[in-house]
């Protein structure tokens, strides 16, 4: 485990927390669109993402998923899953960064 291993995944678990309150503030229907913060570990990401209240659902069945830009995706502590126009879905690797994310998932 790394110094950067860790705080990146402590950075993302940080920002799906506080996605998931954006989602419970807003209930919507499966379809409706609402705007999440870029999960990447980068602290100082402020980019925005249009998901699908569905989408978001499918990214949070896995506490090892989260959902970034594309361009945000780090290949040393995640893999892709899917790639959208709008949005990637990463899986957390083997070791600290999956295990923090487990970890740190509130819906568990």
């Amino acid at each position: 485990m790394t110094e950067r291993e860790e705080r990146v995944a402590r950075n993302e678990a940080m920002t799906r927390e506080m996605n998931e309150e954006i989602e419970q503030a807003h209930p919507r229907s499966p379809a409706d669109n609402f705007r999440v913060i870029c999960e990447c570990g980068n602290s100082d990401c402020t980019r925005v993402i249009a998901i699908a209240v569905d989408e978001y659902e499918e990214v949070r069945s896995d506490a090892r998923h989260f959902v970034v830009v594309g361009a945000h995706v780090m290949s040393d502590v995640e893999e892709v899953v899917r790639e959208t126009e709008r949005f990637t879905v990463v899986r957390k690797r083997e070791g600290t960064p999956a295990e923090i994310s487990e970890e740190a998932d509130p819906r568990s």
